[in-house]
């Protein structure tokens, strides 16, 4: 991928890496490195600018997430799981939005699986539910999450209606976290439960993403949330898939003498596999982002993203994260007893991959 605009230091970037294991250790990113990306406004990177917002074009901030999962996976997944929330903000009231986005530290955390139930009552909805996988949950200045409102229908004269689903935001002090995270990668991301047992919920701090509000306009707001979605995570699964063939190429020029001594041929074909996959990975990243480009393009001509266009880029971000990952498998095999140790910081790495390729947005059911 192009790189975004250097956001960080050589320093920085040397520091968060030192912590890494530590951080995953801890199962939570340091709060030093959380304010360096509250500094850099990367958790507003979708937020208007009248609320203290960044307001990035999708394909630059797609950049900047590589770029950040590069340096480390659970930093990069904290980075986009934080920013992705703002997409939520042209669907929330507008005065609701003001109260909650314009503090400096404003992220959401929260779920889109619809495992919670509402109940309609004066002036809002009491609700209760829970929801797991909610990424960067120690650090939310506020939550959101899907229910099902009982007893409201999409079709109240059909018998085989759907029930009426509506996205909640949950102060902190409403939601209980269940510190249940034990992925094997990105273990550093807070990644937990979150529980509400009889929130209320006033009105207006309901939403739903089929009915915007019109108050804030931004190119981001239109683009269709699904190949959203799967493009922001398509490109974790490419930072930390550079990552990972950067640190290659790093162990295989450290043991290039002691292999050559017990077997010269590996020294050739390791470093053959490791090129290769930097061929797959700047392959993936190109067609991904041409396709992403030519959408965003497309979307600022014609106002809207085409179906051809949406369901383009979902196939090549699930087709890159396939690539960099089948890339990365190629290689680890013939990294060595090293390798194998979770204290090791390619071992870190091929985990991080394997988890946000898990993710179902990068993963093809057809």
């Amino acid at each position: 991928m192009n790189r975004a605009a250097q956001l960080w230091s050589k320093n920085e970037i040397d520091c968060i890496r030192e912590r890494a294991i530590h951080m995953e250790k801890n199962g939570t990113v340091d709060d030093q490195f959380l304010d360096w990306i509250r500094d850099r406004g990367l958790f507003k990177m979708f937020v208007p600018e009248q609320l203290g917002g960044r307001m990035a074009d999708l394909p630059e901030a797609l950049r900047i997430f590589e770029e950040s999962a590069w340096i480390d996976g659970s930093f990069g997944w904290t980075v986009t799981i934080g920013a992705g929330g703002g997409f939520f903000v042209p669907f929330m009231e507008p005065g609701v939005c003001q109260s909650l986005f314009s503090e400096p530290a404003a992220v959401i955390a929260g779920s889109g699986y619809p495992s919670g139930r509402a109940t309609a009552v004066e002036g809002g909805y009491r609700v209760s539910g829970t929801w797991k996988y909610c990424s960067g949950a120690r650090h939310a200045t506020m939550f959101t999450a899907n229910a099902l409102i009982e007893g409201a229908s999409d079709d109240a004269e059909s018998a085989d209606a759907s029930p009426v689903m509506r996205a909640f935001t949950f102060m902190p002090d409403q939601v209980q976290i269940e510190s249940d995270w034990d992925a094997f990668g990105l273990k550093a991301t807070d990644s937990h439960t979150i529980r509400v047992e009889q929130a209320f919920v006033p009105a207006e701090r309901t939403f739903s993403l089929v009915e915007p509000y019109g108050a804030y306009q931004h190119p981001t707001y239109r683009y269709p949330f699904p190949a959203f979605a799967a493009a922001t995570f398509a490109a974790v699964a490419l930072g930390i898939g550079r990552h990972f063939l950067d640190e290659a190429e790093r162990m295989a020029a450290g043991s290039r003498d002691a292999w050559h001594a017990v077997k010269p041929e590996r020294v050739a074909f390791t470093e053959q596999l490791i090129a290769e996959g930097r061929c797959a990975y700047e392959e993936a990243a190109r067609k991904f982002m041409f396709h992403v480009d030519m959408s965003w393009r497309e979307l600022k001509e014609l106002g809207t993203v085409t179906e051809e266009s949406e369901r383009e880029v979902s196939l090549q971000a699930r087709a890159a994260a396939q690539s960099i990952r089948a890339a990365v498998d190629s290689i680890f095999p013939y990294m060595g007893m090293g390798a194998i140790m979770e204290h090791s910081m390619l071992n870190h790495i091929w985990r991080d991959l394997h988890t946000a390729c898990q993710h179902t947005s990068l993963v093809s059911f057809q």
